[in-house]
């Protein structure tokens, strides 16, 4: 029987270096006072498929059996582009999302709302879609889903930005992070038969929250002597693509608040997303002006679709680097589904 989102609710080897520009010489004091080191698990584009589930079981089971691990990030598409997005879905991922017993953090994907407007995936209007998802995975503004939660910021407490309650950010032993919707299909922008004058309201006032987000998360970064920071958002923003160039519509603004604000920031950076299905840890940021590579900038892509791992990110507040990122295989997804 399936569970209502309260119900739910209440029951609820090899590793990159960041490699990142140690800090300018003027910051004196940024060994002065040391800051705890601790990890937390990172995934997304999952579960895609119901023959897959057990493999999130077993990504689960793991997660939850880490003691070392602070929280769970999830960087979007909770279902594949052309699967139902009903609300039983919806519950069913919440459910299945409620067992990691670490705080749970999400931000959406274009699977699950901008896309929903796709006949196999139910020809939902896709600004409904949205609303139903803010609704159940973001109950309560300013706390995490999983068993155990954080209370973290929430772009919601900004009257000008009151609707953007998925925004949100948090700070641990000297060390931000935050959570910004950016998603595919051009950041919401692509063409379908039903699309409005609303659809393409939504996606200006929701570039606009990102740009807001992003400039006060880096803001405050500076105004604490942050040691580092993480964004996290859905879409691959095409980094390495020329600027003008059609995957990049509907980001040119917001890559270049990011690489403005990563190149005055001069720490090391983590720019997290998912999207492509292809792990990777890279430095694909390029300065527009300099044309040099942005060094302090660090690109991590998740594991994700048919490749149902995930990823462990170690957090040293006191290196240089700040991040590391170390892949954790999941021996027994590379088997056959078990047969019973």
């Amino acid at each position: 029987m399936k569970k209502n989102a309260l119900e739910i609710l209440g029951t609820v080897a090899l590793c990159g270096a960041f490699f990142a520009q140690p800090a300018p010489a003027d910051d004196g004091h940024r060994h002065a006072k040391g800051y705890g080191k601790f990890e937390f698990a990172l995934i997304g584009d999952v579960p895609y498929n119901e023959a897959d589930y057990w493999k999130l079981d077993n990504v689960i089971a793991e997660i939850n059996a880490d003691k070392q691990l602070k929280w769970v990030m999830h960087a979007g598409d909770i279902k594949n582009g052309s699967s139902l997005c009903s609300d039983e879905l919806f519950l069913d991922r919440l459910q299945r999302f409620s067992a990691f017993k670490k705080p749970f953090i999400l931000t959406p994907g274009d699977n699950e709302w901008t896309d929903c407007h796709r006949a196999n995936n139910g020809a939902y209007l896709p600004l409904e879609r949205l609303d139903k998802l803010r609704e159940l995975f973001y109950p309560v503004p300013g706390r995490t889903l999983g068993q155990k939660t954080l209370r973290i910021e929430t772009q919601a407490h900004d009257p000008a930005h009151a609707e953007f309650v998925e925004n949100t950010r948090w700070m641990e032993q000297h060390v931000m992070f935050a959570a910004v919707h950016i998603v595919g299909s051009n950041n919401g922008l692509a063409p379908f038969a039903t699309r409005t004058a609303d659809d393409d309201a939504e996606v200006d006032r929701r570039i606009a929250a990102a740009q807001a987000w992003i400039a006060e998360t880096f803001a405050k970064a500076k105004a604490e002597n942050a040691r580092g920071v993480l964004l996290m958002f859905q879409a691959n923003l095409g980094f390495e693509l020329a600027k003008g160039s059609s995957g990049r519509k509907g980001f040119e603004e917001i890559i270049a608040d990011l690489e403005r604000e990563t190149v005055e920031f001069k720490k090391p950076v983590a720019l997290v997303h998912g999207d492509s299905h292809y792990y990777r840890v890279d430095k694909p940021m390029l300065g527009t002006i300099s044309k040099r590579r942005i060094e302090n900038a660090t690109r991590v892509e998740t594991f994700g679709a048919d490749d149902v791992h995930w990823l462990r990110v170690a957090v040293d507040p006191n290196s240089d680097e700040v991040f590391s990122v170390h892949q954790e295989i999941v021996d027994a997804n590379l088997e056959q589904h078990p047969q019973p």
